[in-house]
């Protein structure tokens, strides 16, 4: 950013150069020309500094809208694909020898979703902790992979030491590769964040700059009214008004596109970041239940914690509360709240589906408990369908909501650099020729 220092004691000097050079019973040619020479260094400058300031927004905005928020929306998919992997092989490892094939083709999807996410932003030439993050996961994502298809293998031969594949292989999900893929959009949404703070921060020297070159030019015309005994100057009535023109054009374009770039935000990319978080406790929550009949017992109740942890988080009340946060974010959106509501509804029933798979399983009814988690028409099953699909959708929606708010927030800055730079270029002409019909007057 171009910065310069602008204030009383600037404008101070400027009234007492142009003082200076218009004092005096008459006013010399050479005096009249210092003046114009000032006049259109400030002008010019003015322009320049409104140039810059549009131009490193627009940059900033053009960003936002096709780096910042699609890295996002990567790292997301990709945390998302890991997580949604983990839990569709939870499943369809309770379908015993025989996987179902929509809990294998779920797996398999979002195992592949998850590989191709990383590869493409493995391509994109990272470097620092994206780079080694993105290397980290590169060789434990492959790892996993074999350690579920392993756990598999055994399964369908009918060998218990399945489970115990499945239980290492989620265990490097929830420590390794999830927290990775976490820590990867976190960076991504910190650069979110700056480019969002560079593309709506007000241009202090822009503004500074501009007042200053009016009231040079203001000041100048009394000046030379005053010596001249001509109440106007075409050429510096007409500059002043180009610089006051280009001053409010800065004013109001800077200001709708930071308005359209505070909307990207606050109905964009916040609901969508409370929401994500919702969805991936969801996911995790589906991954726990299917691990506490995988395990069979054998995991010492660490699953069945994690989940009740995991429907904690969704239904507080307070501020942890997942879904009561992103309710709160999205309070004046009707779709996203009908959403949220769905995704709060089908939670609760999936509580109390879970507490009828306890019921089956501790009444020895393994297979009972099961149908309730991976068949179609499975209560758990169900439930967890639905909040899933609530949440996705209203997701979806907000990351339009995103799209179109920050198109809106470019394009109204489009052309604007250009157009004030012409406006400088305007007022230096016009001072030029209002100095040139004063300095005729002397032949």
């Amino acid at each position: 950013m171009v910065t310069a220092v602008a204030g009383p004691d600037a404008a101070s000097v400027g009234r007492r150069a142009i003082g200076r050079v218009a004092r005096g019973a008459r006013t010399t040619p050479g005096r009249l020309a210092l003046v114009g020479v000032l006049l259109v260094v400030l002008s010019l400058l003015a322009g320049l500094f409104a140039f810059l300031a549009v131009r490193e927004r627009s940059q900033a905005a053009e960003r936002v809208a096709t780096r910042s928020e699609p890295l996002g929306v990567r790292t997301q998919e990709l945390y998302r694909s890991l997580a949604e992997a983990d839990a569709a092989a939870a499943a369809g490892l309770l379908s015993g020898g025989v996987e179902k094939k929509e809990l294998r083709e779920d797996y398999e999807r979002s195992a592949e979703t998850a590989q191709r996410t990383l590869m493409s932003a493995s391509s994109a030439g990272a470097s620092g902790p994206v780079a080694e993050l993105l290397s980290r996961l590169a060789v434990e994502i492959p790892k996993y992979r074999e350690d579920v298809a392993r756990a598999k293998s055994e399964t369908r031969q009918g060998h218990p030491v399945g489970a115990s594949y499945l239980r290492a292989a989620s265990r490097q999900m929830e420590r390794v590769i999830l927290p990775a893929a976490a820590e990867l959009h976190e960076i991504a949404a910190g650069r979110l964040r700056d480019d969002h703070k560079a593309a709506t921060g007000v241009p202090w020297t822009a503004y500074l700059s501009g007042a200053f070159a009016v009231a040079a030019l203001v000041v100048a015309q009394v000046m030379l009214a005053r010596r001249t005994k001509r109440v106007f100057n075409p050429g510096l009535l007409l500059a002043s008004l180009a610089v006051a023109a280009s001053l409010a054009w800065l004013t109001v374009g800077l200001s709708a596109a930071r308005s359209d770039l505070a909307d990207s935000r606050d109905e964009g990319w916040h609901p969508v970041d409370v929401l994500s978080d919702a969805r991936f406790a969801v996911l995790k929550a589906r991954a726990a239940e299917g691990q506490i009949l995988v395990q069979n017992g054998t995991d010492g109740g660490v699953y069945e914690a994690a989940l009740t942890e995991q429907f904690r988080l969704l239904q507080a009340d307070g501020p942890e509360g997942l879904l009561n946060a992103a309710a709160r974010r999205s309070a004046d959106d009707t779709v996203t709240s009908a959403r949220i509501a769905d995704a709060r509804a089908a939670v609760a029933d999936w509580k109390v589906a879970h507490a009828n798979v306890k019921e089956q399983y501790d009444q020895t009814n393994f297979k009972g408990a099961v149908a309730l988690v991976i068949n179609d028409d499975g209560l758990s099953q169900v439930a967890f369908e639905r909040a899933e699909k609530a949440l996705s959708e209203a997701i979806a929606k907000d990351q339009q909501d995103f799209e179109k708010a920050a198109d809106r927030g470019r394009d109204a800055m489009e052309g604007l650099a250009v157009g004030l730079l012409v406006l400088a270029v305007a007022a230096s002409a016009a001072i030029v020729d209002g100095v040139r019909r004063r300095l005729g007057e002397y032949r």
